[in-house]
């Protein structure tokens, strides 16, 4: 009787730590992913990003891979770095570890899911179906909670139903002259960044402004566009945005080769105060 009970008592034990912490957590293996939300997006806006925190229960490293979501035609595991003074988002093509026994948190002006290609604008009040793919834990079923624009974080998740994993759709041609969508982030200015036609040539940058909590930022004194090319050793040309009122930006320039482009903006929120970021984009 002595050895059933301590038996129970170590299982029950495993149980409670085991059991995520409050009841809009999601357990898997040995990961709790809490505190998903986004913001509602500005009509128009074909990008959106995501937050969330993940703690690795575990004793090994485990490592996010990828996501996917039907509001999206993708989604992006992105990171914020500074370099020389330039704020600088990129993807992170080889995922992101998480250590045993750490919490990483994905969070405004920092590290974000960015949702790619939206299919229809996120509306304040909605559930996000995402799905998470992580390298021990599988694909992992997370509703993101879509709270107003310039939130500062999530309220109580409901249950929701959440879709079974699909099938990996069969890949289709990609049209050459479909735009190229990202998202810059900064804690004092981000943009949301149409790029068309997304193939080499004379292209249109389409920069739609928000402020650190991504509200349209309608004040901006100005903004240029730095493009470059280093790998295929063109040089960087600087050209000054067009405003097409609000919080809309227009540039004309010209892509000539396709690969992997540097795409820096500055952004004067008044005659003293400039943003610099800077990320890849894609031409095909």
């Amino acid at each position: 009787m002595v050895l059933i009970s301590k038996i129970t008592a170590a299982a029950l034990l495993s149980l409670v730590l085991a059991a995520p912490a409050r009841a809009d957590d999601i357990a898997a293996g040995n990961l709790v992913v809490a505190q998903a939300w986004s913001r509602a997006s500005p009509g128009g806006a074909q990008v959106a990003a995501g937050y969330f925190t993940v703690e690795n229960r575990g004793s090994v490293p485990e490592r996010l891979l990828s996501g996917t979501t039907e509001v999206a035609k993708k989604v992006e595991i992105h990171e914020m770095a500074i370099a020389g003074g330039i704020m600088t988002m990129r993807p992170m093509e080889g995922g992101l570890i998480i250590e045993p026994g750490k919490t990483v948190k994905f969070a405004p002006g920092g590290r974000h899911l960015m949702f790619v290609g939206l299919t229809a604008p996120l509306q304040e009040g909605e559930q996000v179906p995402v799905l998470l793919s992580f390298e021990l834990a599988g694909r992992v079923a997370v509703p993101f909670a879509v709270q107003g624009i310039g939130a500062s974080g999530p309220k109580p998740i409901k249950d929701v139903e959440m879709p079974r994993p699909a099938a990996p759709a069969t890949a289709t041609a990609s049209d050459p002259d479909e735009p190229f969508f990202t998202h810059f982030c900064n804690p004092k200015a981000m943009a949301n960044i149409t790029v068309s036609p997304g193939r080499a040539g004379p292209i249109e940058i389409a920069i739609q402004l928000e402020d650190g909590d991504e509200r349209p930022l309608t004040t901006a004194a100005g903004v240029s566009v730095t493009l470059a090319s280093p790998d295929r050793g063109v040089a960087p040309v600087k050209a000054l945005a067009e405003h097409a009122g609000g919080d809309k930006w227009i540039v004309r320039m010209d892509a000539k080769e396709p690969g992997r482009w540097s795409l820096a903006l500055a952004i004067d929120l008044s005659a003293t105060d400039r943003v610099n970021i800077e990320a890849p984009i894609l031409i095909r």
